[in-house]
């Protein structure tokens, strides 16, 4: 499947290895990597921003949240790209 095909607005599992993943996250992943892990790429909505935002409806952005999970599907760490 090319890139331009993949749905961004979906969680993915995604290759820690991959290109894709931020240098920091990699390393911060593969220090806590044990077999059977899985790194997930998970876009999330922000909170609003702006004059607006204390009311719910502020400017949002895609914020990707990558999350590392073990063998048995539970969550070993959660990290935000910055």
């Amino acid at each position: 499947m090319a890139p331009a095909d993949l749905d961004d607005s979906e969680d993915r599992q995604v290759d820690v290895h991959s290109a894709e993943v931020p240098a920091g996250i990699r390393a911060a992943a593969l220090s806590r990597w044990q077999p059977g892990h899985s790194l997930w790429r998970c876009p999330r909505l922000s909170a609003p921003r702006g004059p607006l935002g204390i009311l719910g409806i502020g400017q949002r952005s895609v914020v990707i949240e990558w999350w590392q999970l073990d063998a048995d599907g539970d969550l070993v760490e959660a990290y935000w790209e910055k």
